[in-house]
């Protein structure tokens, strides 16, 4: 069969053979053993009875077995479906998904089976991953071959691709930014890192010992490593993606030495949407940067619209565009500054409170460790402004209001303060809103 551009794991496998495609700290394969173990699972699929377009799903932890069973059931001609928090009773199963264990991967390994050949048309659906769910249900979204292919190009053309570079990935494989790294990286022929959950310490001395040029990080996981005291500046990028940083968290990181690019995507998009480039890092601090190659961005009525060859084929509204729900500017250089959801938008005696402006206030104190700002219902107001703390020592209340108070216009300066010992999140680190009202 002729070969196509989403024939990316033969192609890694015959240029970069011997370079380490994927690691879990127990496991190491280069190439050529994931492609021979990923054939080996895709064959094993096939004489199951999987063909072009089955679901399958992959009910496997992070580590080397989810990545030879990802490639195995692409191999196979499978839609490689998202496992849902609550389990395989969350798949819906209608249209007979078969699931992937690592009693499957084991019994396949090493049988040196080989598939049979099919058609790997950018068109042809490969995976069908789960929304973030921050608004509600966890939508699923089919995404093809070459949405992949595209996001990750235009990933390479921004952020570049280094011979040994290896990306370091402690985010959940059910979701687009973790299931993108492992595609990303077969596609470039550059090695993965897999962390099972983000453990603080590990990710510390991985990024101690130089074995990481890359990692993906939610804001959540860069403000665990500062306060760790991790090395931070040692990768040559990290991308901060999933929800706003505060700007004295990024000035800290640029400060330690990092290397710190934010970006703005979506599942429906593949995840990158927008990305600062590693130049621009320490510059425009709080923009998510300007749109990847191939991918357009415009604001209307104060909404994030995006189109391109990244996004979900049945994403787009009836004008071509994929209306994201997301608030955001371009400034004169065409750089994104996302500044929220339009239905997280605070509504308060008639005045509009976005949340991630009253968040970077009150962040800014020392006695805040995390914040996230929702609407109260109230009888008066129609919805009083409440900040949902997570406290750092002993603050008091009417401390933190007034602190918000000389930042913020008089409308936005919350009335209630309540404190929380965490605040409820995705399993993508990003934040559940409506659960805190």
């Amino acid at each position: 069969m002729t070969r196509t551009p989403t024939d990316w794991l033969d192609r890694s496998a015959a240029a970069h053979g011997d370079t380490v495609a994927v690691s879990d700290g127990g496991e190491s394969l280069t190439y050529t053993q994931l492609r021979a173990e990923a054939g080996a699972v895709a064959a094993a699929l096939q004489d199951e009875g999987v063909g072009a377009g089955d679901p399958v799903a992959l009910d496997l932890p992070a580590g080397v077995p989810h990545a030879i069973a990802l490639h195995g059931a692409i191999l196979a001609g499978a839609v490689v479906q998202s496992m849902p928090p609550q389990g395989r009773e969350g798949v819906d199963v209608a249209g007979g998904s078969l699931f992937v264990d690592d009693s499957r991967v084991d019994a396949a390994r090493g049988d040196g089976g080989t598939p049979r050949a099919l058609s790997r048309h950018p068109s042809r659906p490969l995976t069908r991953v789960l929304s973030s769910g921050t608004s509600g249900t966890p939508k699923p979204v089919l995404l093809t071959a070459g949405n992949h292919l595209w996001s990750a190009l235009g990933s390479a053309l921004n952020l570049g691709v280094e011979r040994d570079d290896r990306w370091l990935c402690p985010l959940p494989l059910n979701h687009v930014g973790g299931l993108t790294i492992l595609i990303r990286s077969a596609i470039y022929g550059t090695g993965t890192v897999l962390h099972r959950g983000f453990d603080v310490d590990r990710v510390a001395s991985a990024f101690e010992d130089r074995s990481i040029s890359l990692a993906s990080l939610v804001p959540t996981q860069l403000v665990r490593l500062l306060d760790a005291g991790a090395p931070i500046g040692e990768p040559r990028l990290l991308l901060i993606g999933g929800g706003p940083v505060a700007p004295e968290v990024l000035g800290e990181a640029i400060g330690r030495g990092a290397t710190v690019v934010q970006t703005y995507g979506l599942t429906e998009a593949c995840s990158q949407v927008c990305t600062l480039g590693p130049a621009e890092a320490g510059e425009r601090v709080g923009s998510a940067g300007r749109p990847l190659p191939g991918i357009e961005v415009q604001v209307e009525d104060e909404e994030i619209l995006v189109r391109g060859p990244t996004v979900a084929p049945a994403a787009p509204a009836a004008d071509g565009w994929l209306h994201t729900g997301d608030l955001g500017r371009l400034d004169a250089d065409g750089y994104l500054w996302v500044e929220g959801r339009r239905e997280d938008l605070i509504v308060t005696g008639g005045e509009n409170v976005r949340p991630d402006r009253v968040e970077a206030a009150l962040i800014s104190h020392p006695g805040v460790s995390e914040v996230a700002v929702a609407g109260r219902e109230d009888r008066e107001w129609g919805q009083v402004v409440t900040a949902f703390v997570v406290a750092a020592g002993d603050p008091e209340p009417t401390e933190l209001i007034e602190h918000a108070r000389g930042r913020l216009g008089a409308h936005e300066v919350p009335k209630r303060i309540e404190f929380v010992p965490d605040l409820p999140r995705t399993g993508s680190g990003k934040l559940l809103r409506r659960q805190l009202v």
